[in-house]
């Protein structure tokens, strides 16, 4: 018999007075990423963030399990990035997983494979801590917002203000869900696109579009709310728009996009051949397949919910982890 699925609980640590450097390994759907940061009360300054890509989903949606190889990778990764945590003086690094992990049925075997404690994040819990993490920046920390983080497995949907979370919900709908359910040709054809379109739309109709609407008309008539994307895609659509190819969070985050130029990214991500797609400048190779779904997954959002721009954020779950 199989070990039974290891979920630990959602557990707060304490704010901290005094300076202390703390990591966090974020094992996702399609990479698993390190923030190393110095922590002094609610500030957060990060000393290094890299990540690693692994595809730990990659085969998941068509049987509902973790493959072999990207358990393998996965695992390597983790060992690999708790190193050089290590090696960065910091000691205190946590490890979380989200969709990809509580979405499949073997995920005990990565588990035990880590031989880590490893906190294994409700949708729920996702959503809080993206938002947490994004409203941390100081200015956003009081703007009326609905926040929207586009992972590999699922999106996040959270709507609040200085008040705190209003409401949030998590659907499984990410890029490499996306992509691994619908096969394309290289370049898409543009029957392919619609198809792709039209199961967005579903998803964002039969799960979220409810709710989130209900939520944005009730605080609506008093504020005014700004769409903000956090996420590697978000931050993809930052790096694009600006030509970088490097990481600047500052720059980056100075960074709105009018949904003309969500929908020109797209395009030209969906009118391209994957060799011409990796070398977009701000778009890193590896990422040049689950691009194409990515952005169309902030596009729908966009058109669904009547949102005209997109601010990116390079804050979310990370962030909200250490901030809590």
């Amino acid at each position: 018999m199989p070990p039974a699925l290891r979920v630990l609980p959602f557990s707060p640590t304490t704010t901290l007075e005094h300076p202390m450097r703390r990591g966090v390994i974020d094992i996702g759907t399609n990479s698993v990423k390190l923030l190393i940061a110095d922590l002094r009360g609610d500030e957060i300054s990060p000393h290094l963030e890299t990540s690693r890509q692994t595809r730990l989903g990659c085969g998941l949606y068509s049987g509902g399990k973790l493959q072999a190889e990207p358990i393998q990778a996965t695992v390597a990764a983790v060992k690999e990035l708790l190193a050089l945590a290590k090696a960065n003086d910091c000691s205190n690094t946590r490890i979380i997983a989200t969709s990809a992990v509580r979405d499949s049925s073997n995920s005990a075997e990565l588990l035990d494979a880590l031989g880590q404690a490893v906190d294994v994040l409700s949708g729920d819990n996702e959503a809080r801590l993206a938002f947490a993490g994004v409203m941390g920046c100081p200015r956003l920390a009081k703007s009326p917002a609905l926040v929207i983080d586009t992972g590999g497995g699922s999106t996040e949907f959270i709507v609040g203000d200085a008040d705190g979370m209003r409401f949030h919900t998590s659907i499984p709908l990410g890029s490499v869900r996306m992509m691994e359910r619908h096969v394309v040709s290289d370049p898409p054809a543009g029957g392919e696109l619609e198809t792709v379109r039209k199961s967005i739309d579903q998803a964002l109709s039969e799960t979220s579009l409810p709710g989130l609407r209900g939520q944005l008309n009730e605080l609506g008539q008093a504020q005014q709310f700004e769409m903000i994307g956090s996420g590697g895609m978000a931050g993809i659509l930052a790096k694009m728009e600006l030509a970088a190819a490097d990481y600047d969070r500052d720059r980056m985050e100075t960074v709105e996009l009018p949904l003309e130029r969500v929908t020109a990214w797209r395009e030209r991500l969906w009118r391209l051949p994957l060799v011409k797609r990796r070398e977009i400048i701000g778009l890193p190779k590896s990422r040049a397949d689950v691009a194409l779904f990515g952005s169309l997954i902030y596009e729908q959002a966009m058109r669904q919910l009547g949102f005209a721009a997109l601010r990116i954020s390079t804050r979310g779950i990370r962030f909200g982890v250490l901030r809590s």
